[in-house]
């Protein structure tokens, strides 16, 4: 491998694993995703450090867990404690200026709103270029990118205004945002970032530097909007339901209520199915365009010298377990679990599959191990995974941790830790969970009063705690409080 390889880093937003072919049977087609884990690593046990996007974001570029870093929610709620990034010398981007790097940034930010604000004691504005970025500054959360003058401003010159055509559907809609872009896909937003990518990578050639471009698609995440030729791709397929989509949710206790559609009784599966299409078709239309960064890398010989590193900040529910909808306020598989894929630009490990566990937290020190960059391996929560890719490390992790910090200004604590087949949901204000992934995988029984799990759950809150006390997890005294609690 070349000292000093360019880095392409391609994040998806709200991904799920049914929406990437190489993870497991699917009616989604993904053939450039699935290209990279054919040519690279996949890892099998990915896991978000937080199913929300702000919070996520914010420790790949610090390389901490959210309660560590600050962005405790999505920037500007009620929650989160840091609502514009700091800049400091430790940020991903700096520490790659600092190794000689030009690092790129386009798409989704959602970690500042470039502007002054007061509102719950916010620091300075913060955007991609003010923390040492090049590229774009979209900041908020930007819907799904249409907004932006600079796309607008793009697609005119193509000749079309951008939107959405009505709902021709004879399902409910369940959600609003659901529906098919009226421009064809090379005039659509995922088109306009791999445009801009394609000249990040000309310009950083020029200046004969090694570059790191972080490619943020907004999507999957709603709106489910593709243009015709990904919705056609998806019309007549059949969508079976998910495997726990008659979960009692209604009658089950628990904060996932927060999440159960609003409209849920009056739902039938043919309304989740077509929704259910329209997001596979919003992922394959993101897929072919991370199909052309790639064949443009490859055309001007900037593959042989490229490392890409492919994953997504959480996942999705889209009615799984009962109706549930978005994200947060629960500990499954369907928004914890992510994808990771890392294509080396020499071919080697070529269709490794990895069971261990691996985390967002480990982007940050492993970008930097592959760039040559310095870090505190003792400052930081993530461990790079290079060693563990070569066969070199030792004692790699045997857990995986999850935190939840609340949503839509509403804030909680709740941790998941994951150990072998065993998932531990600590929800400090209502009854725990404990899902047994060998006997379960749906996540349908909860087993945390099941006297067959007496000891596990013991092992298991003595692990999460141990995390804590590692991480420096502040909410460590509630969580002590309330074992006393329980034990007095």
């Amino acid at each position: 491998m070349a000292d000093q390889p360019n880095i392409v880093f391609i994040l998806t937003d709200q991904h799920r694993l049914s929406g990437v072919g190489a993870y497991g049977e699917t009616p989604c087609q993904t053939p450039h995703i699935d290209r990279l884990a054919a040519e690279g690593v996949l890892f099998e046990n990915a896991y978000t450090v937080y199913p929300v996007c702000s919070p996520a974001r914010g420790t790949i570029q610090t390389g901490v867990y959210p309660h560590t870093h600050g962005v405790t929610s999505n920037i500007h709620e009620v929650g989160c404690s840091v609502h514009e990034l700091e800049d400091r010398p430790s940020l991903l981007p700096r520490r790659l200026q600092a190794a000689g790097y030009g690092a790129g940034y386009t798409g989704k930010w959602h970690l500042g709103t470039g502007k002054d604000s007061t509102f719950q004691g916010s620091n300075r504005p913060a955007t991609p270029s003010s923390i040492g970025y090049e590229g774009h500054d979209y900041i908020g959360h930007g819907g799904a990118g249409t907004g932006y003058d600079d796309y607008r401003a793009w697609v005119r010159e193509k000749g079309y205004t951008p939107g959405v055509k009505p709902w021709s559907e004879k399902t409910t809609m369940i959600r609003n945002g659901v529906g098919v872009l009226d421009v064809p896909t090379d005039a659509t937003v995922p088109a306009y970032l791999v445009d801009h990518c394609i000249e990040m990578v000309a310009s950083f050639q020029a200046r004969n530097l090694p570059f790191f471009i972080s490619l943020n698609f907004w999507g999957p995440h709603g709106p489910y909007h593709a243009t015709e030729e990904f919705v056609d791709m998806y019309r007549d397929v059949e969508i079976p339901p998910w495997p726990n989509y008659d979960w009692p949710s209604r009658d089950i206790p628990g904060p996932h209520h927060l999440k159960i559609h609003w409209n849920k009784e009056h739902l039938t599966w043919d309304d989740w199915a077509m929704a259910v299409r329209y997001y596979y078709a919003r992922v394959s239309m993101i897929d072919s365009q991370i199909g052309r960064f790639y064949d443009s890398l490859k055309e001007t010989g900037t593959l042989d010298n490229t490392v890409i590193i492919f994953t997504a900040d959480h996942g999705e529910t889209l009615g799984s377990h009962g109706g549930l909808l978005d994200k947060g306020w629960h500990h499954f598989e369907e928004t914890h679990h992510v994808p990771m894929i890392i294509r080396f630009l020499d071919g080697s490990q070529a269709g490794t599959r990895l069971p261990e566990f691996a985390s967002l937290a480990d982007i940050y020190p492993t970008v930097l191990d592959l760039a040559g960059g310095e870090y505190d391996p003792q400052a930081i929560h993530g461990t790079s995974l290079l060693p563990l890719i070569r066969g070199e490390a030792e004692n790699w992790r045997d857990t995986v941790v999850t935190e939840f910090l609340g949503l839509g200004n509403i804030a909680t604590s709740m941790k998941m830790i994951r150990e072998g087949n065993l998932k531990y949901g600590c929800n400090l204000t209502s009854q725990d969970e404990l899902y047994d992934l060998e006997a379960d995988p749906h996540e349908m029984n909860n087993v945390i009063d099941d006297p067959a799990y007496r000891e596990d759950v013991s092992r298991l809150k003595d692990r999460l705690k141990e995390w804590m006390v590692e991480t420096q997890d502040p909410a460590l005294r509630m969580y002590r409080w309330r074992e006393r609690e329980a034990i007095g």
